[in-house]
């Protein structure tokens, strides 16, 4: 039974995420991931001045959130399965 979710693990399910990234407003980037079972996760970044935006910054930074947020779902559900003994 697997007991620990890895960084390979993460890698692997944010290849089969559909990304979609907007820019809603000067200087904001909104990052959204539709996950493999169908569930959307979204995070989005802003600069204090709209000319010092930087898209690929912006969307780097809701990346790294959106991860984060995959370690949280994908580590929690892995953690029941591994609390009720499923193989």
């Amino acid at each position: 039974m697997k007991n620990k979710l890895t960084s390979k693990d993460i890698d692997a399910i944010q290849a089969q995420c559909a990304e979609q990234v907007w820019e809603p407003f000067p200087g904001i980037t909104v990052v959204a991931w539709n996950l493999p079972n169908g569930f959307t996760i979204s995070d989005q970044s802003g600069c204090i001045d709209p000319k010092n935006y930087d898209r690929e910054i912006g969307v780097g930074i809701c990346r790294e959130h959106l991860r984060n947020k995959l370690c949280e779902l994908y580590g929690f559900a892995l953690k029941e399965q591994f609390g009720r003994g499923d193989a």
